[in-house]
């Protein structure tokens, strides 16, 4: 350490310069050393600076202390009593700063510059690598050092500021980050390191790193859906199973939003599923998806927003694709629906029709029972009239739109159901179903039409286009002609052309066509 002579004057502050000067610099080197003090005391117990910044302050001020000890030992001559008062304050100062480069429990020692030998090193020193103090004056800092490389010319190496890989007395290694600073000392050139130990610290961080890789890992081999977006819905994150089953890369996936990739249907919903999830934190259920080539994915999804480190939110997000599933579920639903002499919707499908349709929709009814199919089935028997009953509801589907659904309702009697039906639209499909009854060859039937009014639910619309078909049929009954009994397959009936009002019952009669039917044996 700092060797002192027996008149307590340390061997730095030997030779001193004029008066004022000396002074002057002892009054700083004992600012200085407060000042160092006051940062080595609030760093320890408060950790207000962090290790590194710690070290950084600590090599700065006992380079101050010790060049400005050396600047106070430069000079000679005859001392005055003021001179002998200055050597009293830079002895003082040097006594501090010897106390002080002992007493601090960051590790710090002095190297030899042209011989990189240690010449002097704390306690503190001793304590993290293990070695008895005394062992460590005259050892060579390569002896300190973890070779990770087999340099033979290792033991020649400058230490510089940085992180680097130490070892310990009994083998084991740890990294440390090393603050550098070349001074002079005792009239040779030093270096002064202040030494932090950052293992843990970079144990942590790998460990972290690693973790991350792990996760990271097993998101890009899982089978299942996982994907992150920020809360306006943002894609951050797509794992390969979301990029194939889109068929579309993950690079241009990343960045754009999920609602790019989400059918135009369901953009309301997704707009409110992004509420939910910003509201509640989490969220769940069944999303509609586009693949590139337009075809559509059905995903089962669940969510769960999460705080990152820089205070910033977002979603991640697991889903599996359910599309095998949701069509075996809508063949099954649609099997359950559907009426298996026909193929036509049944009854169960007017209570998923009521549930679909948005409030105010506005749609329309059409009535259709097949005239006299008992005497049909007494005439030519069940089978002739089941095939009666189907070509009456193939000839339903050849005028119907697309999304209009033919329902039968039981036995003879059917319903039309029109969506997003106005009164043009009405009378445009009456006048169609009125020229294919005058042109195409099919079982004589009633009808009866109604639109919905005031909100009323499905049943009521029925209700009323039921009760129109009734006043029809007693108007076209009392017209009705039959051909010779001896031909009782070929018969006429003579139909009202009726123009079409909403109201019940508001129907007139015009003049009459008739259609012909060949029943089948």
């Amino acid at each position: 350490m700092f060797a002192r002579k027996h008149n307590d004057q340390p061997q730095l502050a030997n030779l001193m310069e004029p008066p004022e000067r000396s002074s002057l610099l002892g009054r700083s080197m004992v600012i200085s050393i407060l000042a160092l003090i006051a940062v080595v005391t609030l760093g320890t117990n408060t950790h207000l600076f962090a290790p590194p910044l710690l070290a950084l302050l600590l090599t700065a001020a006992v380079a101050a202390v010790l060049v400005s000890m050396r600047r106070a030992s430069a000079g000679n001559g005859r001392r005055s009593i003021a001179e002998g008062f200055a050597d009293r304050e830079c002895a003082e100062a040097g006594v501090v700063g010897e106390s002080l480069f002992v007493a601090t429990p960051i590790p710090t020692l002095l190297v030899d510059c042209e011989f990189l030998e240690i010449v002097a090193a704390n306690s503190a020193v001793a304590n993290l690598y293990g070695f008895a103090q005394r062992d460590l004056r005259g050892l060579r800092m390569s002896k300190l050092q973890q070779s990770t490389t087999g340099d033979s010319h290792s033991d020649d190496a400058v230490p510089v500021s940085g992180l680097v890989r130490h070892r310990r007395a009994d083998g084991s290694s740890l990294w440390v980050e090393l603050n550098v600073q070349k001074i002079s000392h005792a009239g040779r050139a030093v270096w002064l390191i202040v030494v932090v130990d950052v293992t843990a610290r970079l144990q942590l961080v790998r460990g972290l790193e690693e973790s991350e890789r792990h996760y990271r890992e097993l998101i890009d081999l899982s089978l299942g859906i996982v994907f992150t977006h920020d809360l306006n819905g943002m894609l951050t994150l797509v794992n390969p199973a979301f990029a194939r089953a889109l068929d579309i890369p993950a690079e241009d996936i990343i960045g754009k939003n999920l609602s790019d990739f989400v059918v135009p249907r369901q953009h309301d919903a997704f707009s409110q599923y992004l509420l939910n999830v910003g509201r509640n934190g989490t969220d769940s259920g069944a999303v509609h998806m586009l693949r590139r080539d337009g075809g559509e994915l059905v995903w089962e999804f669940r969510n769960q927003m999460r705080t990152l480190a820089d205070g910033s939110r977002e979603v991640l997000c697991c889903a599996i694709d359910i599309s095998e599933r949701s069509r075996n579920e809508h063949r099954l639903l649609e099997k359950s629906r559907k009426d298996p002499l026909t193929g036509c919707y049944n009854r169960r499908h007017l209570a998923a029709f009521q549930a679909d349709a948005r409030p105010g929709a506005c749609w329309a009814s059409v009535v259709i029972d097949i005239d006299h199919l008992k005497r049909y089935n007494d005439t030519y028997g069940h089978r002739a009239g089941d095939q009666a009953i189907v070509r009456v509801a193939r000839f339903l589907e050849r005028i119907v739109r697309k999304d209009d659904s033919i329902v039968r309702l039981g036995g003879d009697e059917f319903v039309i159901l029109l969506q997003q039906c106005d009164q043009a639209t009405l009378e445009s499909f009456a006048a169609r179903l009125q020229g294919a009854l005058a042109t195409q060859e099919t079982v004589p039937f009633s009808y009866g039409l109604a639109m919905r009014k005031n909100d009323e639910d499905l049943e009521q619309t029925i209700h009323r286009a039921d009760r129109q078909m009734i006043e029809r049929r007693v108007i076209e009954r009392s017209s009705i002609r039959l051909d010779v009994p001896r031909e009782p397959r070929r018969r006429e009936a003579r139909r009202s052309v009726i123009r079409i009002h909403p109201e019940i019952g508001a129907v007139e009669p015009a003049p009459a066509t008739s259609v012909s039917l060949e029943a089948e044996g």
